[in-house]
């Protein structure tokens, strides 16, 4: 089980992940990101739409 505070999030697409270039997009990642996010169903979430995020999944609301 991985701990939240190991996570790191992406810079391009703000998902989070244990991995220094992100699996989702190949962008870079960082440790200074805040907020937690779960989308479960991307195809109906405001937030997601809003965000132009675009698969379920834990994201970062915000990536410093």
């Amino acid at each position: 089980m991985v701990k939240i505070t190991d996570m790191k999030g992406c810079k391009k697409c703000k998902a989070l992940t244990e991995e220094i270039r992100c699996p989702k997009c190949g962008g870079k990642t960082t440790n200074e990101w805040t907020g937690f996010l779960v989308i479960i169903d991307y195809s109906r979430s405001q937030i997601a739409d809003n965000m132009g995020i675009n698969y379920n999944g834990e994201f970062a609301l915000k990536v410093s």
